[in-house]
């Protein structure tokens, strides 16, 4: 075997080393050796997949399906979870909590200060709401995923879940956009009153019926449909060239589970408050 050629895993036949597929058995020499070599992607190189997947989405679903990777879908998760940690953050500043202070220690003792509780929960968001909310989404992404793969299998698609969650970890990039833009909308959004210094619970729940009842906040909950509907249209194009499935198929094994999400999610808050 030279330089120029390959030895199949499959089927021991010697390949020239520019094939990606066995003309032998049909064995993916391609696909096996980025799954032998765990393609792990850099920061920089996680966001120019989200740009590529976006502007050329069947090609690079056809690379997600044999470069499968979590690196992308969990840093995006993680960015959609620190969006929407300081959108919560900005709506309870506009809420008026927290702008008491605590005592810390004891200044009698020679050690003490008065900690701004605004400036406290600031950091309860920024590091530990952050990590909560990845946790749940992280959680639902794993169910869903696996519930999404078995549906599209059902319907005769060929992606493992492995693919599929690649293609909606990377699928997701609009829903993280749209939640920074969430952070900018609390901040213009006028409030409709204030709590008080005090964290009333149900003060507090009728202060978040008024602010998400705004003609604003109505305007963004639209833009998180429109969003969520350009995820599924991507989502749907990648299911339909890595599982190799009618379109018809893969628009069903998409929109079906996440259109329950959005449901519970979005829709019914829009509707009901």
């Amino acid at each position: 075997m030279s330089e120029s050629t390959q030895k199949c895993p499959s089927c021991t036949e010697t390949v020239p080393l520019e094939y990606s597929i066995c003309p032998f058995c049909g064995f993916g020499l391609l696909e096996y050796e980025l799954r032998r070599f765990a393609f792990k992607p850099s920061i920089k190189e996680v966001f120019l997949r989200v740009y590529a997947f976006f502007r050329y989405p069947f090609k690079t679903s056809e690379e997600f399906g044999f470069a499968t990777e979590s690196k992308g879908g969990n840093l995006l998760l993680l960015l959609f979870s620190l969006f929407l940690s300081l959108r919560y953050y900005m709506i309870i500043i506009k809420a008026g909590i927290g702008f008491s202070s605590i005592q810390v220690g004891n200044p009698g003792e020679g050690f003490g200060f008065m900690l701004p509780v605004s400036l406290l929960l600031f950091f309860i968001t920024l590091l530990l709401m952050p990590f909560i909310v990845w946790i749940i989404y992280k959680l639902l992404f794993v169910i869903g995923t696996w519930l999404m793969a078995k549906l599209a299998s059902m319907l005769g698609s060929e992606a493992s879940t492995k693919q599929l969650r690649t293609l909606v970890g990377y699928s997701i990039a609009p829903i993280v956009v749209g939640e920074f833009i969430g952070i900018l909308v609390a901040l213009i959004t006028p409030s409709p009153g204030s709590v008080g210094g005090t964290a009333d619970f149900e003060a507090f729940r009728t202060f978040m019926e008024s602010f998400y009842g705004s003609t604003i906040m109505f305007i963004f909950r639209i833009l998180m449909l429109i969003l969520w509907a350009i995820t599924i249209i991507y989502l749907s194009i990648g299911l339909r060239v890595v599982g190799k499935m009618a379109w018809v198929n893969s628009v069903i094994a998409i929109t079906l589970p996440i259109g329950l999400f959005v449901y519970f999610f979005y829709i019914s808050g829009l509707v009901g408050g």
